[in-house]
């Protein structure tokens, strides 16, 4: 802390940021129709999905980022747990796309035209 009682970006024990901030995370959204805002004010609204080892339904907080659709809100913890999201992208197959006949095998037919 300065001063005035306010962090810096040196203060704390880890002064170094690590690779993973450095770069940031990104998410992805793999499932359509699922839309992303924030929870804003103190009205109540919960997350439509209970956390492991919970038998209840937790709240959104204030400011928090979550997952919708229709009336479902999801916490991006247990979107990314049912698989909604990920921090990686999906990539395309490395190989290229595969025929059910090589190009070489195809017959040729001639048309005389001549009568």
């Amino acid at each position: 802390m300065n001063q005035q009682n306010r962090y810096t970006a040196t203060s704390g024990s880890d002064a170094k940021p690590s690779a993973d901030r450095e770069a940031g995370k990104r998410l992805f959204v793999h499932e359509p129709g699922w839309r992303i805002s924030i929870k804003r004010g103190s009205d109540r609204v919960f997350c439509h999905m209970m956390a492991p080892g919970q038998d209840y339904y937790h709240r959104l907080m204030d400011g928090e980022l979550y997952l919708h659709q229709d009336s479902e809100r999801i916490c991006l913890s247990c979107a990314s747990r049912r698989g909604i999201i990920s921090y990686e992208a999906r990539r395309l197959p490395d190989e290229g796309p595969k025929f059910l006949m090589d190009s070489g095998d195809l017959p040729v037919f001639v048309i005389d035209e001549k009568k």
